[in-house]
């Protein structure tokens, strides 16, 4: 429902023509593009929950890979309608299916976001 909105949101004041043209636009798609790009998408989320899965395993947890891949998507739910609620909505997720305290599981999702920080970084300078 939420997703149906915000098409609408998107595309409320654009004229019949504009309508017109983005619906010939989607038409013409390339299928093999929108499937590589599913799949980049899909393994994305799969590596990131498996990252946060191997950064609870040293203090002592060990989350069902489901369980952190179902966080994971939660939070780019909620962060939909909330931009950042997301990370603090994985670790109450994750802490009330796992048994791992929220503190710590939010401590490896800021740990994760300054490796992606830096990660971006280093991108950035090699750019």
């Amino acid at each position: 429902m939420l997703g149906v909105f915000l098409i609408w949101f998107s595309i409320r004041n654009s004229t019949p023509l504009e309508r017109e043209e983005l619906l010939e636009n989607i038409k013409s798609a390339n299928p093999i593009f929108i499937l590589i790009s599913l799949i980049c998408g899909l393994l994305s989320h799969l590596s990131r929950a498996y990252r946060w899965k191997f950064l609870l395993e040293p203090l002592g947890y060990k989350p069902q890979f489901a369980n952190s891949f179902m966080a994971v998507m939660v939070a780019y739910l909620a962060n939909f309608g909330v931009p950042r609620s997301g990370e603090v909505l994985r670790g109450v997720t994750i802490s009330s299916y796992e048994n791992i305290p929220f503190e710590k599981a939010f401590g490896t999702i800021i740990s994760e976001r300054i490796a992606d920080f830096i990660m971006l970084l280093l991108v950035i300078t090699a750019a």
